[in-house]
């Protein structure tokens, strides 16, 4: 029976940022240190490594009624989100704005 381990964002961080400094593959970092070479590979795909854009929001001296949400403007679209959304829920709706002509 295989046991899989669970790695902290820490854990993955440090592991990212020493095998920068290393010489070695991917692959035979992650041999080295005992991590599966899928795990490894897994770690540069994550949200956390991509890189993040930015939005400048401006509320323009609105008023907003709702406070357990926010609202994201684009030309003539205007989108409510709940500030309980997730990072995925965040990147899908600015992918798709960041798409959109209006």
């Amino acid at each position: 029976m295989r046991i899989c381990k669970s790695y902290t964002k820490a854990e993955r961080r440090q592991h990212l940022e020493e095998w920068k400094k290393s010489s070695l593959s991917k692959k035979a970092y992650a041999r080295s240190v005992g991590i599966a070479s899928t795990t490894f590979y897994n770690w540069f795909r994550e949200p956390e490594n991509e890189k993040q854009n930015f939005v400048e929001i401006n509320h323009q001296g609105k008023i907003f009624d709702n406070p357990q949400e926010m609202v994201i403007e684009k030309g003539r679209i205007t989108i409510r989100v709940p500030l309980s959304s997730g990072t995925r829920e965040l990147q899908t709706i600015f992918a798709t704005l960041e798409g959109l002509q209006c």
